[in-house]
């Protein structure tokens, strides 16, 4: 790591070691001090309660992979417009486009272990910053709605990163049904600032996910930096 990369990645831990100092401090016993609420109680998270999926990542702005068009006339172009893909069959399969991108080797065994007469996988973009790591903390989903909610933590203080980069992220999630795509009409993403584990339990929906939803409070739009 050069120095410049290591001043910046001790100023972004500072700042979160500062934060946690000035909390600290709220839990003073002055008789003057207010008490801080607490956060509701939730669950301890349990990675085994999100779908089987496998992440890839690399430094560049372009996605990682890719459906092209059946006809062929876009096999080796990467789409232009993010949207939310589904991959059905083995056909879809053998036809994928993978950038050059940390975990493509392990993302093809995960697809050849998938069986899509009871399983559907899920194709997931998001870029990160260089210094931050996502966490998928919750996947929901109905015959004709899709939702994923992301954590985001700093990575290890080995890694070398710039605060100002930023990475692509693919996730490939194996939802346990056989969905119609075609049916899929709402669809929703966002991305926390803390780890999985730290998120409060997501509310109840009262109204149904659509493609142009608003993500909640200090979530960030799928295609916007996380």
């Amino acid at each position: 790591m050069v120095p410049s990369e290591l001043s910046r990645r001790r100023a972004l831990i500072g700042g979160v070691a500062a934060l946690a100092t000035l909390a600290g401090c709220n839990g003073s016993d002055s008789a003057g001090d207010r008490a801080t609420p607490t956060e509701p109680s939730r669950d301890p998270f349990d990675p085994e309660s999100v779908p089987p999926h496998r992440r890839l990542r690399a430094g560049s702005d372009d996605p990682l992979v890719w459906l092209p068009d059946p006809d062929g006339t876009e096999a080796d172009v990467e789409p232009v417009r993010r949207r939310p893909t589904f991959l059905t069959s083995r056909e879809q399969v053998e036809r994928l486009r993978f950038a050059d991108a940390e975990g493509v080797a392990a993302a093809r065994t995960f697809l050849e272990e998938t069986a899509f007469d009871s399983e559907t996988i899920f194709l997931e973009r998001y870029p990160v910053r260089r210094c931050y790591e996502l966490q998928l903390c919750d996947v929901s989903w109905t015959e004709t709605e899709i939702d994923t909610q992301f954590g985001r933590v700093l990575r290890d203080a080995d890694a070398a990163c710039d605060p100002d980069d930023r990475d692509s992220t693919a996730w490939l999630i194996r939802i346990p049904e056989a969905l119609d795509p075609d049916r899929i009409t709402g669809y929703g993403s966002g991305v926390g600032g803390r780890s999985c584990a730290r998120r409060p339990r997501p509310p109840e929906r009262e109204e149904p996910i659509t493609a142009d939803a608003v993500p909640a409070t200090n979530a960030t739009a799928e295609g916007e930096d996380a």
